[in-house]
């Protein structure tokens, strides 16, 4: 005969084993209720015109930024409502986001030709990286020097962007990204890319785009888009 103090016992301990397995029920059901990460939020294309498209290349919606690296609207964008147009419309696999180069000025060019240094899967941080810190270097412009500016004048761009990018303190800052100051300089001589920016540059103005940042949302260019709702909104 079980004695009453250990009847007490085993209903305590089947007690627990209920709330045990309740627990790891609970658990297993809110892991499945998790959503994954997006695939398409890592998914990086480059254009046969060299652009990067972050997202689902069939998305039905194809969103192009035109921008420039020492544009402080595009530093805005970039750091405040692109995090919520990606999550809203291009983790679902609504829409893509490609970004074209629209250089304003020299030192812009430098910061574009490092946004593409080390392979299509670093672009976008790079780029959000570059903006992050768009205070610090360009703050630094007036470090360049003569001998540097005179590279710009004789149209040795790769000579220009190699003074800046030092002048401007940008090693320590790509060094933060993984990629060391010798291997962003042989970015920055890079013809094929800056070919690229250029190409997209001059074929942004020929569209008609004025300003940075500038969107174009399934072939057409948009005025007046200032946020990631302005942007979502003129989807399909």
């Amino acid at each position: 005969m079980v004695s009453m103090a250990k009847a007490m016992l085993m209903l305590r301990a089947k007690k627990s084993l209920f709330f045990v397995l309740l627990g790891a029920a609970s658990l297993s059901a809110t892991l499945a209720a998790a959503p994954a990460p997006s695939k398409w939020l890592s998914t990086v294309t480059v254009t046969d015109k060299g652009a990067h498209v972050l997202g689902n290349p069939a998305a039905p919606n194809k969103a192009v930024e035109y921008l420039s690296y020492t544009c402080g609207h595009c530093a805005d964008f970039e750091l405040k409502e692109a995090p919520a147009f990606k999550a809203q419309s291009v983790a679902t696999g609504k829409a893509s986001l490609e970004v074209r180069n629209m250089v304003l000025n020299s030192i812009d060019l430098t910061a574009a030709m490092l946004a593409r240094c080390g392979g299509k899967g670093k672009f976008f941080g790079n780029q959000r990286h570059l903006f992050a810190t768009q205070s610090i270097w360009l703050g630094k412009t007036k470090n360049i020097n003569a001998e540097t500016q005179a590279k710009l004048k004789s149209a040795d761009y790769t000579g220009f962007m190699i003074g800046a990018f030092d002048a401007l303190g940008l090693g320590p800052i790509m060094q933060q990204r993984g990629i060391t100051p010798a291997q962003a300089k042989v970015c920055l001589a890079d013809k094929a890319a800056l070919k690229a920016v250029i190409d997209m540059t001059e074929a942004g103005a020929a569209l008609g785009v004025r300003g940075t940042p500038s969107f174009m949302v399934n072939g057409v260019l948009q005025d007046h888009i200032h946020s990631a709702a302005e942007l979502k909104a003129v989807l399909k």
